[in-house]
Order: C-alpha cells, then structure tokens, then sequence
C-alpha cells in the first residue's frame, strides 16, 4: 500500500513543479486570498491604501482649515456687530441715572436708594482692574522689553514696505491693548517712530478710554481710542454712527492683556488679519505684518497655548498668501534685545511676522 502511494506521488510531482506560479504572483495571489478572508477586526497594519480610505492631501485639508476658520469669524462678526454701540449707550443710560439719583440723594425712597446701590456696583464691576502701582520691577522690565520689541518690529515692518515699494509716502499704523496709564502708547510715542495720530486703542472699559484720550489727559487723539473690545472694534460696522478701525491699515498689533484665554486671542486675529471675500483690503497681503499676544494667568500649559493661537495665525496668513515666523528665535535680527524672555512673572508674551510666501 505504501509503495503504491510513493509511485502515486513520484508521477505528480512533475505536474506540480511545472505548475507552479512565479513568486510574484504567487505572493499577490496569497496576499489576497489573506486580505478577503482576513477578519475586519484584524490588527495588522499591512493592507494596501486601496482597502483604507483615501490618502488625505494637504491642500484638502488647509482648505477645511480656513473655511472652518472663515466661517468661524462670520458667525462671530454678526454677534459683534453693534455690541460695542450697545455697550456705550446702556453704560451712558447708567451714569445718567446714577447722576440723577445722586442729585436727589435726601429724598430718595428706600427703592431708589437701592437702586442707586445696585447701579454703582455694576459700574464698579466694570471698572479697569489694570493696576502698574501693583506691579513688580521685574515685571515692569518686563513689559519695558516688549514695548521695545513692538518699536523696534513696526519698524522693521516700515522698512520691509520700502523695500517692497520705494514709492510709498505712507505713514505705518499700529493697534494695541493699553492700560489707563498708557504705558505702551508713551514707547511708541517717545521712540519717535510714531505720533499720536498713527496709534489706534481699543479698550472695553470707559473710564480707561477717557484717561487714554488728549480730553482726558492722555496721548491719544479722540477719534482713536475706541470703547469697545479689539475684536469689535477691528470689525466692520454696518451702522454709520458705529465707529470701527476696520479699513485702517495696520502694519503691527499688539494683543496684550488677553487673559489665558486662547479664544479670545484667536478672535481678535481673525477680526484684524482674515482675508475674506475684500476685493481691496486695506494692507495688501505683500506687506509684513508683526502681531504679539500675551497670556496671562500663570504657566500651566502656556506651550499647548501658545501653540494653539500659533496654529490659527498660521491659517489665517494662508488666507493671505503668506506664512508665519517666529521672531523671539532670532530677536538680534529685527532690532530686539537678544535676551528679551518670553515670561515674566504669570505672563507670557510672544512675537509673531507675517510674510509674503514666497
């Protein structure tokens, strides 16, 4: 019986050997018989592209990117639109009543004394909290650096348009954040690359407006310090009597003050810097932009932060045909003392350029 099988095998052997596949074939034919009858819950990483879902290319996703983005900021600039209008006219109503109420204060009845009550403290709550008195030396210095740095980049910004165009006659603009002391506009004012009127302010808090403003003992024209916040005030107003610095050129922003709060810093890009559908904006996307921000608050995840507002910014300069810089990697190379930190005390600051990419 053994025998006969032995000779069974001997006259098949041949068939088989001259039967065989080549080993490429004979290795995509395994494959693939593997592949369809491979359980779908297999873990191996070995499959071909075809079998997962197409490969995700980068053009695909920059423009999810900025239309999420774009989107984004249209949903907010609705909300925007004539708050900071609305803002002021309630707190006028409010100083008018208290004014009132404390005209009258010997015969006031109980309600209206607590009315008057009520009323004080809800402007008490809106009172600027921006104390310098309160700061330390070292956070002063601090701040001292980073005023230098926002001169030194709105002119090295200056520079790159007359590089860019030799005929340009002008004038640089800059936007910021200031306190009811003025410190920052007092840098800009005191290198003598700006005057007054090349300074724009946005604060949310009345009385700071009013210290801000040449009536109210400050540096700044009327006309450019604005009571709103910087997202509002960078939005285009579809109301007349709604002031906004929208179509102002700007050639530098400073965010400072911003909290730890990475939306509300992101907001405030997007509001100033997100090229949308403007047939003529009012800095063409050749020019060089510099944008700091500060998170306050302490360090805990200050990298993760920053990280996430570096992210949008860079979103935001596609949109504009340009990429972004890190400019504290090399700070000698724009005029910026080379041992400026990015933290002092619980506040971070950072600079960022915006260029032509190409």
């Amino acid at each position: 019986m053994r025998r006969s099988v032995r000779r069974a095998f001997r006259s098949f052997l041949p068939l088989l050997i001259s039967s065989r596949p080549t080993p490429s074939s004979s290795f995509q034919t395994t494959f693939t018989r593997l592949s369809l009858l491979r359980p779908s819950s297999s873990t191996s990483t070995f499959q071909p592209l075809a079998a997962g879902r197409e490969p995700r290319t980068k053009s695909t996703s920059t423009t999810t990117t900025e239309e999420q983005l774009i989107s984004k900021e249209e949903q907010a600039r609705i909300l925007r639109t004539g708050q900071a209008k609305h803002r002021f006219e309630k707190a006028v109503r409010r100083e008018d009543r208290i004014t009132h109420l404390e005209g009258a204060l010997a015969t006031l009845s109980n309600a209206e004394q607590s009315e008057l009550e009520g009323l004080r403290q809800v402007r008490d709550t809106f009172e600027e909290q921006y104390n310098p008195e309160s700061f330390s030396e070292d956070h002063v210095e601090f701040k001292k650096l980073h005023n230098q740095a926002f001169v030194a980049l709105t002119q090295y910004c200056q520079d790159q348009r007359q590089v860019n165009d030799d005929t340009t006659t002008e004038p640089v603009n800059v936007f910021f954040l200031d306190g009811p002391d003025g410190c920052t506009a007092s840098a800009l004012i005191d290198s003598g690359l700006l005057n007054p009127s090349q300074c724009y302010v946005a604060n949310r808090h009345l009385s700071t407006c009013q210290a801000l403003r040449t009536s109210g003992g400050g540096l700044l024209p009327e006309e450019n310090v604005l009571y709103a916040t910087a997202a509002e005030a960078l939005t285009p107003s579809e109301e007349d009597d709604s002031p906004s610095f929208s179509d102002i050129p700007f050639s530098a922003y400073y965010f400072d003050g911003c909290g730890g709060f990475v939306p509300h810093i992101i907001d405030m890009m997007t509001s100033a810097l997100l090229l949308r559908d403007d047939p003529k904006p009012p800095l063409a996307a050749t020019t060089t932009i510099a944008v700091g921000f500060s998170l306050m608050g302490g360090n805990k995840n200050v990298i993760e932060k920053e990280l996430e507002a570096c992210r949008a910014l860079a979103v935001i300069a596609r949109t504009r045909g340009m990429r972004t810089l890190h400019v504290l990697d090399d700070p000698e190379k724009y005029g910026i003392p080379p041992d400026i930190p990015k933290t002092g005390g619980g506040t971070f600051t950072t600079w960022i350029l915006l260029e032509p990419d190409n």
